[in-house]
């Protein structure tokens, strides 16, 4: 890999990471929104660095700026201006963004990964107040890793009784029992999410990976809430929704 190609390799990746972030929002199938710009500043300084690393070769081409003798700089044959062969390794995250695009973690990631656990110490304070949209007839909106939290540790069960609409995609349940609507949840990157998940056994299960939003009511448990495995909603109507821009939580 001669200088040359090493600049358009970085002009490459640098233009990569811009098209993910500034031409369109591929970049939250990996990373959390507040990545963008660092991403976006990532990648100016890697075009950039590639245009001057092409431009500054081209221009030592033009002028002479070295002297060939047939053996390389050293007289031996060797040609330093090269770099090794494994540098060319670089442009798979390329050829991954362009060619192949891959999606957000879905169906299978949230079957196999690990499952959102019982915090260690219940705050359902830190959560807020509920709201009292269900008293004017309209269901509470929430994001599943709410839902799930509050399950988990509002004592006071404040979500009993209400109508309550979560939306998330379709993954089967591999003990058989129902199915779940899921979302993935992540702190930094796609690597380190979590499912959040709400157990459904009062409809068919749909396709894997389709999205639905759901409204229904809590299946309250008996007992202590934090030995419970999986929470249940009881659906009472639901509809298929696109993919949205930001699939994880």
């Amino acid at each position: 890999m001669n200088r040359i190609a090493q600049g358009l390799l970085m002009v490459l990746l640098g233009a990569a990471a811009l098209s993910c972030t500034l031409a369109s929002d591929l970049y939250l199938n990996y990373v959390q929104p507040a990545f963008r710009p660092f991403l976006v500043g990532a990648g100016a300084v890697l075009l950039v660095l590639g245009v001057i690393a092409i431009v500054a070769d081209m221009r030592a081409a033009d002028g002479g700026g070295r002297e060939h003798d047939g053996h390389g700089d050293d007289g031996h044959g060797h040609d330093h201006a090269r770099g090794p062969g494994v540098a060319w390794l670089l442009l798979l995250p390329v050829v991954a963004v362009f060619a192949v695009a891959p999606p957000a973690l879905g169906a299978y990631s949230a079957a196999t990964g690990a499952a959102a656990a019982p915090p260690a110490e219940a705050d359902a304070a830190a959560l807020g107040d509920l709201g009292t949209e269900a008293a004017a007839g309209e269901p509470v909106e929430m994001e599943l890793q709410e839902f799930v939290m509050r399950a988990w540790t509002d004592e006071e069960r404040a979500m009993a009784g209400r109508e309550i609409e979560l939306t998330g995609f379709a993954v089967p349940n591999p003990e058989g029992e129902g199915w779940y609507l899921a979302r993935l949840q992540m702190a930094c990157c796609a690597a380190d999410a979590i499912v959040n998940r709400v157990l459904i056994t009062d409809e068919p299960e749909p396709d894997k990976d389709s999205w639905w939003t759901v409204r229904g009511t809590w299946v309250e448990p008996e007992g202590d809430l934090q030995a419970v495995r999986d929470h249940r909603i009881e659906v009472e109507t639901m509809s298929e929704v696109a993919d949205p821009p930001d699939p994880y939580e």
